[in-house]
């Protein structure tokens, strides 16, 4: 009995001094240090609010985007610390949990592209379809719920050049469901056009300025002959329905008394020249000339013009009638010339 009663009395005796010891070497307990998260190394479109190098485990930290792009989580959290395998190795790694759209908190995976800014609606680049009278793109919801309010349009923007004419275009539809096709038409031939998707009332998803193809170019207005220079001339069209690039010529030679063939060319010329000489103008025959415009989509209508010439003569055309009158003036002239030559012989 007394051999228990030394025992207990010497462990109440040791207590306060091994108590004395580990606070002499190791110094006074404090409670342990708070966790905390570093800034996360996400999409640097986010925005985080309140933005601060690091916060605290369980602190609310608000998401946002740029205009006409979401957040996946509406909320974020840091959870502290845990334990992951990387490589075979053990790495403590700082955790995130996200809030949703119905404000479930979900584990944040570790991959830092999984949380960045995605487009609320998104047109595919290679379903855009522009022609010379329409523009035509499919688009597609990606996020449902945000997609009740949107509205697609077209306006008109630049005409092709001051000498054309283009209405405004009244192209505008309210988007429903989750995906669907946008249509603007009809439009005028090589015009700017804008086309913006919105999220009503005034957040911009989607815009972009489109030119419409072109088209072939309008017959030439006015195609005449020079009778001073021989040289066809013509009225330079406007860049309306595409780029004039140039203007192609077919020039066919025929016999004048009976129209029988005698010649076909074609010349080409840049789009900066508005006349042309036909070389190799012979008497007797007579030419018929058509004038096209050119763009890139090809040969506008012809505008067409016969003519007739019989002698080239210090750079002039004589068309029949000069060459009546020609005639008429060397018989006056000869006649008297001759009736005196007569009477002086016979007078001798």
């Amino acid at each position: 009995m007394a051999l228990p009663v030394l025992a207990l009395t010497f462990l109440l005796t040791l207590a306060p001094l091994l108590l004395a010891q580990g606070q002499t070497h190791h110094g006074p307990v404090t409670p342990r240090e708070a966790e905390t998260c570093q800034k996360p190394h996400w999409d640097s479109r986010l925005q985080l609010a309140p933005d601060q190098e690091s916060y605290k485990k369980n602190e609310e930290v608000m998401l946002s985007c740029p205009q006409g792009f979401q957040p996946p989580f509406t909320h974020v959290k840091c959870t502290g610390k845990v334990l992951s395998v990387v490589n075979g190795k053990p790495l403590h790694r700082e955790a995130w949990s996200g809030k949703d759209s119905r404000g479930s908190w979900i584990n944040i995976q570790p991959n830092p592209g999984r949380v960045q800014c995605f487009d609320i609606l998104q047109v595919v680049p290679e379903t855009l379809e522009v022609s010379s009278t329409s523009i035509k793109l499919n688009w597609t919801c990606l996020l449902p719920n945000m997609c009740q309010h949107i509205r697609a349009r077209c306006r008109l923007e630049r005409r092709s050049s001051s000498n054309c004419e283009a209405e405004e275009v009244k192209g505008e539809e309210i988007l429903q469901g989750q995906e669907g096709t946008f249509i603007c038409s009809p439009l005028q031939p090589f015009t700017v056009y804008s086309v913006t998707i919105s999220l009503l009332p005034s957040t911009i998803l989607y815009t972009r300025l489109l030119r419409t193809k072109e088209i072939v170019p309008d017959k030439l207005e006015k195609l005449w002959l020079d009778p001073s220079t021989g040289s066809l001339r013509w009225t330079a069209l406007p860049s309306c329905k595409g780029e004039i690039i140039g203007y192609q010529l077919n020039i066919t030679t025929m016999r004048a008394a009976d129209g029988s063939f005698l010649e076909f060319s074609q010349v080409l010329v840049n789009q900066s020249v508005s006349e042309y000489v036909p070389p190799h103008q012979t008497a007797g025959s007579k030419y018929l000339v058509t004038v096209q415009g050119l763009t890139a989509a090809g040969a506008g209508a012809a505008a067409q013009l016969e003519f007739q010439t019989y002698a080239l003569v210090s750079g002039q055309v004589l068309d029949p009638w000069r060459s009546v009158i020609v005639v008429v003036v060397v018989v006056v002239l000869l006649i008297p010339l001759s009736a005196g030559i007569l009477w002086f012989v016979f007078c001798r």
